[in-house]
């Protein structure tokens, strides 16, 4: 991690008291929570757009009727030789 970076937040009462509660209960500080947010939502937009580039994929190519029944086929294959218990 670089230099770190001391910055003012302003947030609703209700929203920092609840931030508050989180926090003490994790054991975090103040600086770790915003950091752990900061990433998570960094994931979030990283698994959107790769969700975004798979439909936009998916209907420029969509699967054929034979791919699909030979999806079928090896998923069943795959799904009878698991011990299911």
């Amino acid at each position: 991690m670089g230099k770190a970076v001391k910055f003012a937040v302003s947030m609703p009462e209700e929203e920092f008291d609840e931030m508050e509660e989180i926090r003490q209960k994790d054991g975090l500080s103040r600086s770790k929570l915003v950091f752990e947010a900061v990433k998570l939502w960094k994931r979030s937009k990283q698994t959107e757009e790769l969700i975004r580039a798979y439909e936009e994929g998916y209907k420029n190519v969509p699967e054929n009727p034979q791919e699909m029944e030979g999806w079928e086929k090896a998923s069943l294959a795959t799904f009878t030789n698991e011990g299911w218990q």
